[in-house]
């Protein structure tokens, strides 16, 4: 591209809009940079906005400041990062061939010349099919919808909150309204436990508990029913109940905002989003495209995928700015790490989730561990379910998820370079980490993982946490039985130590079809001394610990 002054026009002032802009700005100073917005508050970090109406968050012009307390405001942008932010104006149509975009704001109409177009027109909260039009039900996706929220809690309006939608946002959501303000919150999911499309059952599961055990009550495997709102109230009908509330508020996600792409004429791909390249660029020559209002490739299947996230967002800005002002460079496919945390418990997540896979027949196999995240002396050691999903052809990692108290997010960041650079099993079981007991245990979790995996191709074989257990070996301590008594009708005790004796009371056993410990580890070693001795046995991934976790929340029927 031509050093010569340009004109660049950017519809949207959020992540990836403002990102492009200022580096832009940075890279060709000369260049003419302009934004338009239709809002009239922007560049603010709408993932924090859950964290204002929680109150962990007192400010809320936090979120729109630089880290050295300046708002990044129109000024802001003109004066300290060369870009014009035109806002109040709303992008209506283009005339391609002359470079020109019209625009309808408060002066009227106006017509705005540019040698390339951005559209960053970001996303729009999902609405419900029959949403009805009241403001006792309500979406939560932007700056407007804080206060009206908050003047509703804060003067006793709203007290009984149902929630529909049990992902990220809505978990979010659960613990500002219940928490801080005191609300009683009831959630309503479609899928079998909270967090779908994030996690696997048998971690969701685990989260669906944490929910109920704080005092939120969560209907899983129900889809919304029949959904009325009046001045009184709103009655929503799920599973057969009745619930009563103040308020409903909408949590099923969002969808790419693509009117202008759509009167542009430029090409959506099947996500519904706008189609790019590598390069970000649409279908229509000098119009590029970056953030929410985008598909981007999937590491794992290759397709593509809707994956509205800010660090993604962020990325791409800066990419486009590069690739705009002549650089080499390219957006490379995405393996899709995201984190929520519910109430006091970490979620992290990264690659595609076993349900996913199957669901495109992909043949796989998954391992599950109940590990430390630091030193097991240490007295902040906190507690992590982790499940790793691989390839057992190729033996690439596919995806790992992490849920507890521990520091989950550390581990699937990790992950995330890792799958991002396919690596396999072998890769995972040789990672070094740094170690001290205050940070992480003298093996990594991931490594950890890794050998669970590699010891189940050598026929270790591990069952998920939450499935059928009829018939089992306990080979915990008597004392671990009588805290944690077996889930099982038919129960073998026996301990490691007399297993590995090969006394005659482990002699006796016959042929246990799931071996149980607490975590994992030592019924693991147990199936390995049962399959030399020539009777084949299976362990309960993860153990005892999580399936009491993951089984005694939610209501799954």
């Amino acid at each position: 591209m031509s050093d010569s002054r340009r004109s660049v026009l950017i519809v949207g002032a959020s992540a990836a809009g403002l990102r492009c802009a200022c580096r832009l700005a940075r890279l060709r100073p000369g260049w003419q940079i302009t934004v338009v917005e239709a809002g009239a508050v922007f560049s603010y970090a709408a993932c924090g906005l859950p964290y204002v109406l929680s109150g962990d968050v007192e400010d809320l012009t936090a979120l729109r400041q630089t880290t050295y307390g300046v708002v990044r405001d129109q000024r802001f942008f003109a004066e300290e990062k060369g870009v014009a932010v035109l806002t109040g104006w709303r992008a209506t149509r283009a005339k391609l061939a002359q470079g020109l975009l019209k625009i309808e704001g408060p002066e009227g109409e106006r017509q705005l010349s540019w040698d390339e177009l951005v559209l960053a027109t970001g996303a729009r909260p999902r609405r419900l099919a029959k949403q009805p039009e009241h403001p006792r039900v309500r979406c939560f996706h932007g700056w407007q919808d804080l206060e009206p929220l908050k003047a509703g809690l804060a003067g006793g309006q709203i007290g009984r909150v149902v929630i529909v939608g049990a992902g990220p946002l809505g978990c979010e959501l659960a613990e500002a309204f219940h928490s801080l303000w005191g609300a009683e919150v009831s959630m309503v999911e479609a899928g079998q436990a909270a967090l779908p499309g994030v996690l696997d059952p048998e971690l969701g599961g685990c989260v669906a508990s944490h929910l109920e055990a704080r005092g939120v009550r969560l209907l899983t495997g129900q889809p919304l029913g029949r959904l009325e709102a009046d001045d009184q109230g709103v009655r929503v009908g799920a599973g057969g109940e009745e619930l009563s509330a103040d308020l409903v508020l909408v949590a099923i996600g969002v969808e790419p905002e693509v009117e202008l792409a759509r009167r542009l004429g430029v090409r959506l791909g099947p996500t519904g989003a706008i189609a790019v390249d590598e390069r970000l660029a649409t279908s229509v020559p000098h119009l590029w495209a970056a953030g929410d209002c985008v598909e981007v490739r999937d590491l794992s299947s290759g397709l593509p995928v809707y994956r509205p996230l800010g660090s993604l967002a962020n990325r791409q800005g800066r990419v486009l700015a590069n690739i705009l002002a002549g650089q080499a460079d390219s957006f490379p496919p995405v393996a899709g790490a995201m984190a929520v945390k519910v109430f006091d418990l970490n979620v992290a997540a990264v690659g595609a989730t076993e349900t996913a896979l199957r669901a495109r027949g992909v043949r796989v196999r998954s391992v599950w561990a109940t590990l430390d995240d630091r030193s097991p002396f240490w007295p902040q050691n906190a507690e992590l379910h982790l499940k790793l999903s691989y390839e057992p052809s190729s033996r690439r990692v596919l995806g790992v998820q992490a849920v507890g108290r521990g520091d989950a997010v550390k581990r699937v960041d990790v992950a995330t370079q890792l799958i991002a650079q396919g690596a396999t099993l072998a890769q995972f079981a040789r990672l070094e980490h740094a170690y001290a007991p205050p940070y992480a245990p003298a093996v990594d979790p991931l490594a950890v993982l890794a050998f669970a995996a590699q010891n189940q191709e050598d026929g270790v074989e591990a069952v998920s946490p939450t499935g059928a257990l009829e018939a089992a070996l306990d080979v915990r301590l008597p004392g671990e039985r009588q805290r944690r008594p077996a889930p099982a009708a038919e129960v073998q005790e026996l301990a490691l130590s007399v297993l590995r004796s090969g006394s005659p009371a482990a002699a006796g056993i016959h042929g246990p079809g799931i071996v149980i410990c607490e975590r994992g580890g030592r019924a693991a070693e147990a199936v390995r001394l049962l399959r030399e001795s020539g009777r084949p046995a299976r362990y309960l991934g993860g153990g005892l610990v999580w399936r009491e976790a993951a089984l005694d929340g939610g209501r799954r029927r």
